[in-house]
């Protein structure tokens, strides 16, 4: 691959091009096929991992080697799935776990690191740090399990419908990719549908998400909303208009630290790119964008 256009790519993404760097980028991008072919690919991957840096060849030959690794006959997955799961091999700051589950009791949590599992039925999880499935049996023919903390679900289709427990309400999907977040103590969970459809079952009714929706669940309230760009936890937290809940949540994950923020507060919406190996550094971001005071006190976040 030509290095200066990778490059060129991932300035433009990051907004480091200069305004006439840019506009030039974008003309360039409406006469030349090649580059814009190759723009839109790298932007997909860069929605869901924030990266753009490696090699597509490097990306088709982990994929391979991935799948030869675990022995299993090879899937047909969309573009952005196996992008996202090609680039969880190249980070160095991510541990790949593969776990196949037969017709048994699934308990796994991930610790420190992003894990991935697929399951018997050939659904696909990227489970977050610091979260944790479980369920007493799943099979084919019973495909039910349990999530508290965070997940990215890629659910194949069959007879029966798969079922994601949390503590605030069930999620029953249809054949699709999305995103859950819940925590039991906030009585919080946030949903982002890619593809395909969900229903979230809440005081006896079932809300029905679209692609490109977000539900958000806090306490008794609950709203549907579109979002334009998904959240994102693999190499780095990235949330765009996300409740501060949503944010506090993710430093919880990813610090393994607790929180003591008021109720009002974790109502306020952010946008925000946070890294994953520097809380301090997190902290002074989040009150630059704030104006608040964020501190660490005894391994829990509060504001002074």
């Amino acid at each position: 691959m030509n290095n200066t256009r990778e490059d060129i790519i991932l300035n433009y993404l990051i907004g480091a091009l200069s305004k006439d760097e840019a506009r030039a980028f974008e003309n360039e991008l409406e006469v030349d096929k090649e580059m814009n072919s190759l723009y839109e690919e790298y932007r997909e991957i860069y929605t869901f991992t924030g990266q753009v840096t490696y090699e597509t060849s490097e990306v088709d030959a982990a994929w391979t080697a991935f799948q030869t690794k675990i022995a299993q006959p090879q899937k047909s997955y969309s573009l952005n799935w196996l992008k996202v799961a090609a680039s969880i091999l190249l980070l160095a700051a991510l541990t790949l776990g593969m776990w196949f589950f037969g017709s048994t009791d699934i308990s796994l949590t991930s610790g420190k690191v992003v894990t991935q599992e697929i399951l018997t039925d050939g659904s696909t999880i990227i489970l977050n740090s610091n979260s944790h499935i479980f369920a007493e049996k799943f099979n084919k023919n019973h495909r039910e399990l349990s999530l508290e903390g965070e997940a990215m679900f890629k659910v194949n289709k069959g007879k029966n419908n798969f079922i994601v427990h949390t503590a605030n309400g069930d999620i029953e999907v249809y054949g699709t990719e999305f995103n859950v977040f819940t925590d039991s103590k906030l009585n919080f969970t946030l949903i982002e549908l890619y593809e395909g459809s969900i229903g979230f079952s809440f005081n006896d009714e079932v809300k029905i998400l679209k692609p490109g929706q977000r539900l958000v669940l806090s306490g008794d309230s609950l709203s549907i909303s579109s979002f334009k760009t998904p959240v994102g936890w693999l190499d780095m937290i990235s949330c765009q208009d996300a409740p501060l809940s949503y944010v506090m949540g993710q430093l919880k994950l990813s610090y393994d630290v607790q929180f003591n923020v008021s109720p009002r507060l974790l109502k306020e919406r952010y946008t925000l790119n946070l890294p994953k190996n520097d809380l301090s550094a997190c902290l002074a971001i989040l009150n630059q964008v704030s104006g608040k005071n964020f501190a660490l006190i005894e391994n829990t976040i509060v504001v002074k």
